[in-house]
């Protein structure tokens, strides 16, 4: 934990003559208060706001003041201990003495200034310890201090961001700590480079007092996810790295559709040329591109057409789904149908495998199913096992039950007989201006399997419109695909693999 509990506790110590007596202090944001290795005699008042639990009082005999010590510092770090005597008298020497067996050795010293204070610095050992030190006036009397226990550990980098998910050029915090609490040791936040195949510097800063340490930097512009580590550079021998932090950047989402809705196109070869920045710019928040076809010649022209568009649509900030075009073989043998199914399902499979899964910015996998694709001597049983058959494999193989692009109509004439089929969410094609894309002008209510009471149609994707203006969103067509989203922005995040922004 980076923040410590707040503590509560009473240290009231009784000293004799010369020694001060530590307060009762009250509840403090420990992680927030700053303190000092290299600590200076103490005050009364200075004593009450001392909030370090790492920080122990340390008893003497009468005529030696020791300020508390560290009981824990991290390996290869410098430290001090100080303190003063009583009368104040200049240029008495202080031994510092650790404790092996049953004998004392005297392994540093120092001289009392004219006010009576102390102190003496050294460097933490490498490698892991538990040393038992006390101090002795070198004088007549030998007043000493009670035993005391520093143990020197491997220093610990805690990290985390307070900003898992931002959007575009939004700023990212990082909080940390060096754990023993080390003052002014080099810290460099580092983001890790996927085409370098290596961490590259961000930024870089000193831990204050209490070995807290920040960062604020801009997020990329490009959506996707990103690493970020620290590492120590400097004041502590024992190089040490934190645990990495994966940072989303999203996209910005606006409701610049009908209704306020979130807009969205799809395209194939047909749309030609692509400009996916003034798609952006034109209000499109995410593209379904056409990936694969049931047709082997169509099926290698969508392939070479979506290849290189599908990472280019996502470096410009556009959440991106593949989408197959189902071709029904001409057939009553429903073996033959079922192996269709599951062969066009493999290429899908593979197609969603080619581009990296369901990485952040993925949308789902969506089966196009409609009447271009399926022969009329096709009976309803033969639709509904290839549309069943299909889905099922893409989801058992992905994790993700894909989509269903088609329209109303060709729903309640070939996909009627199973409710089960309800169980698959839709992307309903239907360019009626009317606010319920389950309803028709001419025939009014459209019942399909997915149809609810007062003739509610669920769905996930709409498309509204086949004459969206080209040329406005980036294509060389005259026309492109609109779309809409229903439901929030956070939805939609969450549909293509984003946590929420903040």
């Amino acid at each position: 934990m980076l923040l410590w509990k707040d503590k509560e506790n009473l240290i009231n110590q009784s000293s004799p003559p010369g020694v001060f007596e530590l307060k009762k202090f009250k509840k403090l944001a420990i992680f927030l208060f700053s303190i000092s290795l290299s600590l200076s005699i103490i005050t009364p008042s200075q004593a009450e706001e001392l909030a370090n639990p790492l920080l122990v009082p340390v008893n003497s005999q009468p005529g030696l003041v020791i300020n508390p010590v560290p009981s824990e510092i991290a390996l290869g770090t410098k430290f001090s201990i100080s303190g003063a005597i009583d009368p104040a008298k200049k240029n008495v020497t202080i031994l510092r003495q650790t404790k092996k067996g049953d004998k004392w050795t005297t392994i540093g010293s120092t001289k009392t200034k004219a006010d009576g204070t102390w102190s003496m610095s050294t460097t933490a050992p490498v490698k892991k310890a538990k040393t038992t030190y006390r101090i002795v006036i070198n004088n007549k009397d030998k007043v000493k201090s009670d035993n005391f226990v520093i143990s020197f550990k491997k220093p610990q980098l805690d990290f985390i961001t307070q900003n898992p998910a931002v959007s575009p050029a939004n700023p990212i915090g990082f909080i940390g700590k060096v754990n023993p609490p080390t003052h002014k040791v080099g810290v460099q936040l580092q983001v890790y480079d996927k085409k370098k195949k290596k961490w590259v510097k961000k930024a870089s800063a000193k831990t204050a007092q209490d070995g807290s340490f920040n960062f604020t930097i801009n997020a990329s512009r490009t959506t996707t996810k990103y690493k970020y580590r620290v590492v120590t550079t400097s004041g502590i021998t024992v190089a040490t790295e934190s645990d990495s932090q994966e940072v989303s950047v999203v996209p910005r989402i606006e409701g610049l559709g009908p209704n306020g809705r979130i807009l969205g196109t799809d395209i194939s070869r047909f749309q030609g040329e692509v400009d996916f920045a003034k798609m952006y710019a034109a209000g499109a928040r995410y593209v379904f591109i056409k990936s694969s076809d049931g047709a082997p010649n169509a099926n290698a022209r969508a392939i070479a057409y979506s290849d290189p568009r599908i990472p280019a649509a996502k470096a410009a900030g556009l959440m991106v789904g593949q989408y197959h075009f189902a071709q029904l073989p001409n057939t009553d043998d429903m073996n033959l149908i079922l192996q269709a199914a599951n062969d066009q399902a493999d290429l899908v499979i593979s197609r969603w495998n080619a581009h990296g899964g369901y990485s952040p910015g993925t949308l789902p996998l969506v089966l196009d199913f409609e009447q271009a694709g399926v022969p009329r001597n096709v009976t309803d049983p033969e639709a509904i096992a290839f549309v069943k058959t299909f889905m099922d494999k893409v989801t058992n193989a992905t994790g993700r039950v894909p989509l269903l692009y088609s329209n109303p109509t060709f729903l309640k004439n070939h996909l009627y007989g199973d409710p089960t089929l309800a169980n698959y969410p839709l992307w309903i094609s239907n360019y009626f201006d009317v606010s319920n894309p389950g309803i028709s002008p001419k025939v009014g209510c459209i019942n399909t399997v997915w149809t609810k009471e007062g003739c509610v149609l669920p769905w996930v994707f709409w498309q509204y419109s086949q004459t969206g203006p080209g040329r406005d969103f980036g294509v060389s067509s005259k026309h492109i695909d609109l779309n809409v989203f229903s439901g929030t922005a956070e939805e939609l995040l969450a549909l293509a693999g984003y946590p929420a922004a903040t």
